[in-house]
């Protein structure tokens, strides 16, 4: 039994495999952008984690008589930029994950396209065979019909009285 690959015609095994190249490349800019940013949205979770920790364990150990509202500014100053770095990060990676995008198409959206025109010019050339072979056909069977049939087959109903 042959297997889906062995009937594709050589037209549509080369689109089939620019296909796959393409979306392959796509997958992978893919995996690699969310990996960067799951670096980001950890690096800033541990930081986050660890100034959060420092500050309420300040807050803690710090007598309420003593704690300023200088001191909160600073902390609230602190955290903003690390937000602030936290988005500049975010920005960078989606920057970069639409150049990465921008070169995979440009990579191989020229190939995809010259393959599906081969599969397009395939199926018109199969198409054309086809229709050629079908008025081949009609003009047989319209000749068949043209020629009247002999005595012995257009009394073959009745039977044979002699």
């Amino acid at each position: 039994m042959n297997s889906f690959v062995e009937t594709l015609t050589p037209a549509a095994r080369k689109h089939a495999e620019a296909r796959i190249d393409y979306y392959a490349d796509l997958n992978q800019a893919v995996l690699r952008s969310l990996r960067q940013l799951a670096d980001v949205n950890v690096q800033f979770g541990r930081e986050w984690l660890e100034e959060s920790s420092a500050v309420l364990q300040r807050a803690v150990q710090t007598p309420l008589n003593e704690r300023g509202a200088d001191n909160s500014s600073l902390q609230a100053g602190a955290l903003l930029q690390k937000l602030q770095s936290y988005q500049q990060q975010l920005a960078q990676v989606a920057t970069e994950f639409q150049a990465e995008l921008k070169s995979v198409a440009e990579q191989h959206v020229p190939e995809a396209a010259r393959t599906v025109s081969e599969l397009a010019d395939a199926g018109r050339q199969a198409a054309r065979k086809q229709v050629d072979e079908a008025s081949r056909f009609a003009n047989v069977a319209a000749q068949n019909q043209a020629f009247p049939q002999a005595a012995s087959v257009q009394s073959a109903n009745e039977g044979n009285k002699n």
